[in-house]
């Protein structure tokens, strides 16, 4: 075999770590590139002393064509007399709004790793080559990503290793000649209503025609130099993941002091670990999405992020977690929604935040040690317990229906009630701010905090007040002066 292609394979292998004995799980769809991927481990297997396992995933997508594509790649398994698995999926299966590439990319490496681990393979090795590798650079190029999206496909990734990677097509194309490897070339390569496509048979070459004739090399190679700088921010991001990362459930929280100290390039990473390690989507998050993180790190807010997560601050970090049910969907920029204080202002622990329908300031802060003093009953100073400060936290005006329970009472009692029984005017219940943690009241401000809320004793604590405007009496009950001003 012509021994270029061969070289390059086995100095893939031998740099990933392949060990002698170990068995691969081949992804073989019919195509000129896996089909000659198959014959060179072939090739390689008595040298190697390699395990061959191939795998054909049927999408059930294209009718008779994709059954000859199958029956190609059975034929050639048992050919060279290596166990093959043909596996099939149900189209019916995409879920509503997921493109078909998209699912069938997804369904494909599920399924592969499936075979791996039911056969106990040490990789799964796919046919990507050094074409594939340009053209998913300027791919990434045209949607806005950042270097690890320059990067492009890893050599290796998890128990997935591309082995051709270091491969032209021509070079493929010269070894399946010359070997007269049988394949069959799937239709939908040659439609130009896929965006790879286009790329790959009109953009790339206008662009080497008219710009560059080695845009090809220009491309790979800066996939390379993007890739050595990604590992360099990767072993950095890694030394100061356990003092900067914080798991708490589902959510993942990452330390604002470290966010605030780390040069821009090392906080978007940490952010990007958090949102990884906070669902199991492969995506990442644009670079919109990390900018309003930086702000969330820097003021404090509440934001929604994509796969049903949100982003919110606290004293001492930016966690990403599950969305509830009943969360406000903040504006993503961070900044107090538009519609007025009805819809809340929005706190950031250590700051004062206006509340301008009761001539007031509220301030909510951690304290530890001698700085926890209860004293005597202040309406303006309220000790709650330190898990407040881990909830997004804002002001906003009561709304029908709101329940609460109050500090020393058994039971939810509607806020309705509570004002009622603390004698505020019907008028003046709109002036009183309420203080949020997440989407539960934990002080009715100038009244009463929340049982759930309270401060249990230790070393940690919440420390909520009030700083009343000039001229105003204050929030507390008693008169119609002292609900606002």
């Amino acid at each position: 075999m012509p021994r270029a292609l061969g070289t390059v394979v086995a100095a893939a292998l031998t740099e990933a770590g392949v060990r002698r004995g170990d068995r691969l799980v081949v992804a073989v769809s019919g195509g000129v590139d896996s089909m000659v991927l198959l014959d060179v481990l072939v090739r390689l297997v008595p040298r190697l002393g390699l395990g061959l396992h191939v795998v054909h995933v049927h999408h059930g997508l294209r009718g008779r064509s994709a059954d000859r594509e199958a029956a190609l790649v059975a034929a050639e398994a048992a050919r060279h007399a290596l166990p093959v698995s043909v596996e099939r999926l149900e189209a019916a299966t995409r879920a509503r709004g997921t493109s078909v590439q998209v699912w069938a990319r997804s369904a494909r490496y599920a399924r592969l790793e499936a075979v791996r681990r039911r056969i106990r393979a040490a990789w799964v090795l796919t046919a990507h080559n050094r074409n594939d590798q340009a053209e998913t650079v300027l791919l990434n190029l045209l949607r806005g990503a950042g270097p690890r999206g320059l990067a492009g496909i890893p050599p290796a990734r998890g128990r997935i290793l591309r082995p051709l990677l270091g491969a032209w097509r021509a070079e493929i194309d010269r070894y399946a000649a010359a070997r007269d490897i049988r394949f069959r070339e799937d239709p939908s390569n040659r439609s130009v209503a896929y965006r790879r496509n286009r790329v790959r048979r009109q953009l790339l070459p206008m662009l080497a025609r008219e710009y560059n004739p080695r845009i090809l090399e220009a491309l790979a190679a800066l996939a390379e130099q993007a890739r050595e700088d990604d590992d360099a921010l990767t072993s950095l991001v890694a030394a100061l993941g356990p003092t900067a990362v914080l798991a708490r459930g589902r959510a993942v929280g990452v330390s604002r002091r470290i966010l605030s100290g780390a040069p821009p390039a090392v906080a978007r990473r940490l952010l990007q670990e958090a949102f990884r390690r906070a669902t199991a989507a492969s995506h990442g998050l644009t670079r919109r999405h990390l900018a309003v993180l930086a702000q969330l790190a820097e003021r404090g807010g509440d934001v929604r992020l994509p796969g049903g997560l949100r982003a919110w601050a606290t004293a001492q970090y930016v966690w990403i977690g599950p969305a509830g049910r009943t969360t406000r969907r903040s504006r993503l920029d961070g900044r107090p929604d538009s519609r007025g204080n009805g819809a809340g202002v929005t706190l950031q622990p250590g700051r004062w935040a206006r509340w301008a329908p009761g001539g007031c300031s509220v301030r909510v802060r951690r304290a530890t040690g001698g700085a926890i003093r209860l004293g005597r009953r202040d309406p303006y100073r309220e000790i709650l317990d330190a898990t407040v400060l881990d909830e997004p936290l804002r002001l906003r005006a009561w709304r029908a229906g709101d329940r609460f329970q109050p500090l020393g009472l058994r039971g939810r009692k509607k806020l309705q009630d509570f004002f009622v029984d603390a004698k505020v005017p019907r008028e003046a219940r709109a002036r009183v701010p309420l203080l949020l943690a997440g989407d539960r009241i934990a002080w009715v401000v100038g009244h009463r905090i929340a049982d759930e809320f309270r401060w249990r004793g230790g070393r940690v604590a919440c420390v909520a007040e009030v700083r009343l405007a000039e001229g105003c009496d204050g929030l507390s009950a008693g008169s119609d002066a002292a609900v606002g001003c």
